[in-house]
């Protein structure tokens, strides 16, 4: 009945089940922590949860102090939203109360509807900026040497599969409101801001800071 976690800023490490394989790839598993905010629900079994309330009081980005931003509570309300077409620019816009508005302002981003997920209960398009991080590759350390390879064996390591689909939100950071591209998946939030330094337009969420608060 035991198991090992470890809490970090972005994400939740754990070992679920202790006496598996460790096939070096699902043995250490990111935890569903978006599931959690968004849905009020705390596992605390496989088949166990405590109910709660979904974390509407929680911005899923940008400071602390946003009071228009979206939160998690949000996430909750529009997870149910239809894809989008394959290769459609991404110019949806969604505020704090969930109210969804086209931007035709945001398609000079150039972000389109990368790769449709569609397993049992999801049924979402990946953005392209997205899709690109969970599919990179660069210089991995493995078996002693530097060698090019994928930045994850399995796209959905670090995320899992998409709970939504990705909008744009005016989100403050650091005190200045931008247009940051935001799309949750089951364990991690990842958001584009295009205004950022080149390398760092893509990042996940403090994730596992917002669910300690």
């Amino acid at each position: 009945g035991m198991r090992t976690v470890q809490y970090y800023d972005k994400s939740r490490m754990e070992i679920t089940h202790p006496d598996a394989v460790d096939d070096g790839v699902w043995y250490v598993t990111n935890g569903l922590l978006v599931n959690e905010l968004i849905s009020g629900r705390v596992q605390i079994g496989d088949a166990l949860y405590q109910v709660r309330e979904p974390a509407d009081n929680i911005n899923v980005a940008g400071d602390p102090n946003d009071t228009d931003g979206p939160t998690y509570g949000t996430i909750a309300l529009v997870i149910d939203e239809p894809p989008l077409a394959d290769g459609a620019t991404i110019t949806q816009r969604l505020a704090r109360d969930a109210t969804i508005t086209d931007d035709l302002s945001l398609a000079g981003h150039g972000v389109t509807a990368a790769h449709h997920v569609q397993v049992t209960d999801i049924d979402h398009q990946i953005a392209s900026p997205f899709w690109e991080f969970m599919t990179s590759q660069g210089t991995v350390y493995e078996d002693g040497a530097f060698v090019e390879d994928l930045l994850f064996q399995n796209a959905f390591y670090a995320t899992g599969y998409p709970v939504s689909e990705a909008y744009w939100a005016s989100v403050k950071l650091q005190n200045v409101v931008q247009d940051v591209l935001i799309q949750c998946s089951a364990r991690r939030c990842l958001t584009y801001t295009p205004g950022n330094e080149e390398g760092w337009e893509v990042q996940a969420g403090n994730l596992d800071q917002h669910y300690q608060r």
